[in-house]
């Protein structure tokens, strides 16, 4: 095949994001274009690298022809040397957020079943100036606008735990990967869900292809705001690191003084996961609301936001679940742990 050393950016990152993982590396593949070349890429790395790797196929059984996609992911696979699972879906729902927490679930579940710590997901770059115009017209500020991180935990918890998610074609254009799997004489996918307009990512997708530049000009603004994210995500690293503690049943204490208003909504809508468990913070109005009156001298009688009961005591904030403790507070400080560890670019 067409030597990975001919894509040194994907090498680079490739070393970056998976150079220290202990066991094999994961790689989730659908059978579109994106995930098979990742697979490609992903396979040619461990062989220049000598290191082991593993593909991940999630079958939702939500339509028919999953089952053959499904299949014939798994003889890419063994043509290419790799281990190959298909995970099926037992209880198939159709709602994206069930079948996005599933995936995860059971991806999780099964790379460190095998003694794997990283999954490799195969967004591009085109799929991040997709997200930017989301996140634009849904009012995100510029943090959410920086766009996927190279790096991130998993977002299910139990199931995740000690696993981080990793994007190494961040960098690369869906294009650019359709020709190296047409190199291959490799044949993916078209999911009949990327044509529909009725999803706003295809909508996004069709107008970044309508508009020639626009494309160049998110990615010019998006690299200046992952500059910008990383010196705050070092700080709530740091924040999470001194200032916040589990304080027993299920609880984490925090201090929010460290922090400036903007961040302390943003460190308040992590805690509020941590406690209950969920993949995504408050909406974002709710979180600035409810970090104004923490903020505030003014008394704090208690608050319930995003399944947590949050509560304020002198120069601490109390938070916990509002259906109590149902993980042992092991869990909530290795969650703590892995998140300031993340922030703060530690293994």
């Amino acid at each position: 095949m067409r030597q990975l050393e001919t894509y040194p950016a994907s090498l680079a990152a490739f070393d970056r994001l998976c150079g220290a993982a202990s066991g094999p590396v994961g790689v989730a593949v659908s059978g579109g274009s994106d995930s098979l070349a990742l697979l490609y890429l992903a396979q040619e790395w461990a062989r220049l690298r000598q290191r082991g790797v593993m593909a991940f196929t999630f079958d939702h059984r939500l339509r028919e022809a999953s089952a053959g996609e499904a299949a014939e992911v798994a003889r890419i696979s063994r043509a290419l040397g790799v281990e190959h699972r298909t995970l099926v879906w037992d209880e198939p729902v159709g709602r994206q957020s069930a079948a996005r927490r599933a995936r995860h679930a059971a991806l999780a579940e099964a790379l460190k079943a095998a003694g794997g710590a990283i999954l490799l997901t195969g967004h591009t770059a085109d799929d991040q100036a997709e997200t930017f115009l989301m996140r634009a017209r849904q009012g995100s500020t510029w943090y959410g606008l920086a766009g996927m991180q190279p790096v991130s935990l998993s977002p299910v918890w139990p199931e995740g735990a000690g696993l981080r998610i990793a994007r190494p074609l961040l960098a690369a254009r869906r294009t650019d990967l359709r020709s190296l799997l047409a190199d291959q004489r490799v044949r993916w996918v078209d999911d009949p869900t990327n044509d529909n307009r009725a999803y706003e990512r295809v909508r996004m997708r069709q107008m970044l292809a309508a508009m020639p530049g626009l494309f160049d000009a998110i990615a010019r603004c998006q690299s200046d705001l992952a500059a910008l994210r990383a010196i705050e995500d070092t700080r709530l690293g740091r924040w999470l690191r001194d200032h916040v503690q589990v304080s027993g049943g299920g609880g984490l204490d925090a201090a929010l003084a460290p922090l400036g208003r903007e961040s302390a909504a943003r460190g308040i809508g992590l805690l509020i996961q941590f406690v209950t468990g969920r993949e995504t913070p408050p909406r974002r109005e709710n979180l600035q609301s409810l970090t104004d009156r923490l903020l505030s001298q003014r008394a704090f009688p208690g608050a319930t936001l995003g399944g947590a009961m949050v509560t304020r005591k002198a120069a601490l904030v109390h938070l916990a679940s509002e259906e109590g403790p149902d993980r042992p507070d092991s869990l909530l400080n290795a969650r703590l742990g892995a998140m300031w560890s993340l922030f703060l670019g530690q293994p």
